[in-house]
């Protein structure tokens, strides 16, 4: 009879006497060592790659992404149902002076699409009555949370939506803000996460696509935004060079290193897995892809503006198309080699495709808050 040595302790067994797992053959006792069950999908994934939930539930890696989430108040993993803002809903019973908090419900109003990307959008905000916003948006499947960065601070989170409700969604946030009482500082920010599929095919471009637009996207915000350390710039901590000679499966390990001592496999996992990553503070936040698979916008500046917001995603959702189905590594090098800024705006709206109206829109912009380079 056909022997075999064991993966694990290379003793010789026959073969009908070992198990196949992972491309090796494995005795009994060190499959048992080794390795464990998944509780959710019944999976056999070895021991150290398992997540083990706050009843030491052991879970893979899909499993923990689809259903599950970190409190890093009191460091446990629990099903998404008992989350809260950040926190699971025990550690946040004694937050906030009591006030509540609640999630979007991010299957409400979303449909999948490639080519009409879902988008979640967060509004930051200070001074009004979080307890009216949080009675009137949060049964329409709104978040809706404290913002300790802020005085007195909110931030109401627009659920991932497209199909023709994000505008919609968008306007009736805004609306219940500004009816009781919130209002815009320098302090505030709006986030856009935007849904982007197909990561392994295009993460390299995505990355260079985004240095490149980076200073057209500070450009026509506030010079504030880019002196603010929650929406950092690429060009702060990236050179050209190096985005254009990583393969894309080493660009995780690129970005992760820019604020982080280790980029080891294991500390690569770790980061993907948990919110609070130093990454997530550069304006174009690639953190964001690999913890919940959205892109996340960070330059904008705080505005309760409907209309600004939908321009703002518009532009964003291109660029992201762009990426998917238009890309030119050759146009998005001579967006970087363009002379002027004004030259840049008007490559970038060539590149995407951009209609009048919107390529006006941020043309003006421009002009606004640059004002001292366009009359010289």
């Amino acid at each position: 009879m056909k022997e075999i040595k064991c993966s694990g302790c290379q003793k010789l067994f026959a073969e009908s006497k070992l198990t196949a797992f992972d491309d090796e053959m494995w005795c009994d006792e060190c499959l048992s060592e080794c390795t464990t069950i998944c509780e959710d999908c019944g999976e056999r994934i070895y021991t150290d790659d398992a997540t083990y939930t706050v009843d030491e539930r052991p879970i893979c890696d899909r499993c923990y992404n689809e259903n599950y989430f970190y409190c890093e108040r009191c460091d446990r993993v629990y099903y998404y149902e008992h989350r809260v803002g950040d926190v699971c809903e025990w550690c946040s019973e004694d937050e906030d002076g009591g006030l509540p908090s609640k999630m979007p419900n991010d299957k409400r109003y979303y449909f999948r699409s490639r080519r009409d990307l879902p988008v979640g959008v967060e509004i930051e905000a200070e001074g009004g009555d979080y307890l009216a916003v949080y009675n009137e948006l949060t049964p329409k499947g709104f978040g809706v949370e404290k913002d300790g960065s802020l005085a007195n601070g909110i931030e109401v989170q627009v659920p991932a939506s497209n199909n023709g409700n994000t505008e919609k969604l968008v306007k009736e946030a805004c609306s219940a803000m500004k009816k009781h009482g919130f209002g815009i500082s320098k302090r505030c920010g709006l986030h856009i996460h935007i849904e982007f599929p197909s990561r392994k095919r295009t993460i390299k471009k995505l990355l260079l696509t985004a240095y490149a637009c980076e200073p057209v996207l500070y450009a026509v915000n506030p010079a504030s935004r880019k002196d603010n350390s929650f929406c950092r710039p690429l060009a702060s901590a990236f050179k050209i060079g190096e985005i254009l000679s990583a393969k894309p499966e080493q660009i995780d390990k690129l970005f992760y290193s820019k604020r982080n001592s280790s980029t080891s496999e294991h500390a690569l996992k770790i980061y993907k897995m948990h919110k609070w990553n130093d990454c997530r503070y550069f304006g174009f936040n690639l953190h964001s892809l690999f913890y919940r698979n959205t892109i996340e916008f960070r330059y904008h500046a705080g505005t309760m503006a409907p209309e600004k917001i939908i321009s703002w995603i518009n532009l964003l959702k291109s660029i992201l198309l762009y990426v998917r189905y238009e890309y030119d590594q050759g146009e998005v090098l001579d967006l970087i080699e363009q002379p002027t800024m004004s030259a840049k705006l008007k490559h970038l709206g060539r590149m995407l495709k951009l209609d009048k109206a919107l390529n006006s829109y941020f043309l003006n912009r421009y002009i606004r808050f640059n004002k001292a380079l366009c009359a010289a």
